[in-house]
């Protein structure tokens, strides 16, 4: 779950461009679909890491996201 919101977020052509945006695509289908359960190599979390950083400074800051009525039934 916490990938997919991730992959929502990062998704933004503001702040990354069209290269940039494939890259974040593949690196969370890497996680999702690793053999190993989970995914131990740096480089992917790395890589997403980096790009929540720079998503941040784009942005100014953190954005208040809402509650997702699923997830408190």
């Amino acid at each position: 779950m916490l990938v997919l919101y991730i992959l929502d977020v990062l998704n933004d052509p503001d702040v990354f461009s069209a290269a940039m945006l494939a890259e974040i695509k593949a690196d969370v289908h890497t996680l999702l679909t690793s053999a190993e359960d989970p995914y131990l190599e740096d480089d992917v979390y790395d890589r997403l890491t980096d790009c929540v950083i720079e998503w941040h400074i784009a942005k100014g800051g953190p954005i208040k996201r809402e509650k997702n009525p699923q997830l408190y039934r």
